[in-house]
């Protein structure tokens, strides 16, 4: 090789490597600096938490399947409810769709983290629970609600979700 192809070679590559090192992968949250815009974001993650119970309402498994992602975990106010991935998941949902109708959920206190790049977000709410079981409406108030989204191919998805019912009195005395 002569020595001015093999510096031109050189050249090529260290401008082609640098070049390719500044690329910005990005996502379609960031500005050319790759700050996120955190209200649009935060916007998404509103819209999703407040719509991503509605299978409830259709009665759909897909509609909450789409929900989830396929490693989520569920921890629900039973202690037996630690659930795993979808395949865990699936049971309980299918099981709470066909008795429980007219869900609705009135969420307050939101409170939304997100990740520096905008791909995810953990939140805090306190929720009031309303369906009809068995013929009969009934409420439950002040469920606290915590979990984290992930964005997936463009879309949010659920990645852990947390239901609990504060106890009356500290369960450890301090």
């Amino acid at each position: 090789m002569n020595k001015l192809f093999k510096s031109s070679l050189i050249l090529f590559l260290f401008v082609t490597t640098i070049f390719a090192c500044n690329l910005s992968t990005g996502n379609d949250h960031s500005d050319d600096s790759g700050t996120i815009d955190e209200a649009k974001v935060k916007s998404e993650v509103k819209e999703f938490i407040a719509t991503s119970f509605n299978f409830y309402q259709t009665g759909s498994i897909e509609d909450a399947k789409s929900v989830f992602s396929s490693d989520a975990i569920l921890i629900g106010t039973d202690a037996a409810e630690y659930y795993t991935g979808w395949e865990e998941i699936e049971p309980s949902i299918k099981a709470q769709i066909a008795v429980i109708k007219n869900a609705k959920f009135d969420t307050r206190n939101l409170q939304i983290t997100l990740s520096s790049d905008g791909e995810m977000a953990s939140y805090t709410s306190v929720v009031d629970f309303s369906f009809t079981l068995g013929g009969e409406n009934s409420t439950i108030n002040n469920v606290r609600n915590s979990g984290t989204l992930k964005k997936i191919e463009g879309k949010w998805v659920i990645s852990q979700v947390h239901w609990s019912l504060g106890l009356s009195g500290q369960a450890v005395e301090y």
